[in-house]
């Protein structure tokens, strides 16, 4: 585990930290190896993941075996709970789904991850704040970025996969709805909003618009395969599609892009549900390119004709009791496709 000392002395050299210097250096080699989107026999393959909250989480410990080779880019548009009255109190990043996928990720058992997962129960201004938001925040604001202090946690926890922040900038996300017959369309301002919406989406956006940091860019270059993990679609996984050089780099890569459905069908507010189709047209109004590969779990129900268009593979996720994909499952169908 990292020392109070060397924490310091990461906190107060970011910019030169080694970990950035080495993703930078690796840029320009970057796109040389993903030329190809298949894996050579017996390497190691990169794996990008891009979502946010359990989903994610789920995904990002399906892989973790390789350590380094992997990593994941986490939406930072939350606005409830902890994350939502830090974000109300200073201008940050949330900070929730960035801690829980540490805390899934984290291999170290005792007080320490305990700790870092702990909610106050007080009568007072800190009731229901998590203590690892607390501390992210407070890494935040010694060093000089949200990646930083990211970087900072993630050697306290022994934790050899990268995370990151979609963006080191708050940003709120957005959506414009379909005009009814003789209505305007209306603008929905915030996750809450999206999430208790019963009106049809049209398209959906950040404001202010932010980019991600270098290293996220790099890690994509580098990627053999780009996964959009299960979860809550619009204010989990659109999120870091809607930044603008995160979606440059995933249209560029060669690398095949792999979206995880859901185990059952998404519900939205007023009863609505989230269909399929919807969600592409959600990927195409975004400007993202067409999906390479499918996951698509036997359990739930699929219309013949989406077989037949799209690129989707049936698999038996043997789901566990919250609905979660079944890790061994899930990390032995995105290898096969890449095999």
């Amino acid at each position: 585990m990292t020392s109070i000392s060397s924490t310091a002395n990461l906190i107060s050299s970011p910019v030169s930290s080694p970990e950035s210097s080495s993703e930078s250096s690796s840029e320009s080699s970057s796109e040389s190896s993903s030329e190809s989107s298949s894996v050579e026999p017996g390497s190691q393959p990169h794996f990008v993941c891009i979502g946010g909250g359990h989903g994610l989480g789920r995904l990002l410990v399906s892989l973790r075996d390789v350590e380094q080779y992997l990593t994941g880019i986490v939406a930072t548009t939350d606005e409830g709970g902890s994350t939502g009255r830090l974000r109300e109190e200073a201008e940050t990043i949330a900070w929730g789904d960035l801690r829980n996928c540490l805390s899934q990720l984290c291999s170290l058992d005792g007080i320490g991850q305990r700790l870092f997962e702990y909610r106050f129960q007080t009568q007072g201004d800190l009731d229901g704040h998590n203590l690892g938001n607390l501390v992210l925040f407070a890494l935040d604001q010694l060093s000089v970025r949200p990646t930083d202090a990211i970087r900072v946690m993630r050697d306290m926890l022994n934790i050899k996969s990268h995370l990151y922040p979609m963006a080191d900038r708050p940003t709120t996300l957005m959506a414009k709805t379909l005009a009814l017959p003789g209505q305007e369309p209306n603008i929905l301002v915030g996750e809450l909003s999206i999430d208790d919406s019963d009106e049809d989406i049209d398209y959906m956006y950040l404001e202010p618009k932010v980019n991600a940091e270098p290293e996220v860019i790099a890690m994509i270059k580098q990627a053999d395969a780009i996964i959009l993990s299960a979860g809550s679609f619009m204010t989990s996984i659109m999120p870091s599609l809607l930044v603008d050089n995160i979606l440059t780099a995933i249209n560029e890569s060669t690398a095949p892009l792999i979206l995880i459905v859901n185990i059952k069908e998404e519900e939205l507010g007023g009863g609505l549900k989230l269909t399929f189709e919807k969600q592409l047209a959600l990927l195409e109004k975004a400007g993202v390119r067409k999906l390479d590969h499918i996951l698509w779990p036997e359990n739930r129900e699929l219309l013949v004709g989406h077989f037949n268009q799209y690129p989707i593979k049936q698999v038996d996720m043997k789901p566990c009791e919250r609905g979660l994909h079944n890790e061994a499952v899930l990390k032995a169908a995105i290898f096969d496709l890449l095999a």
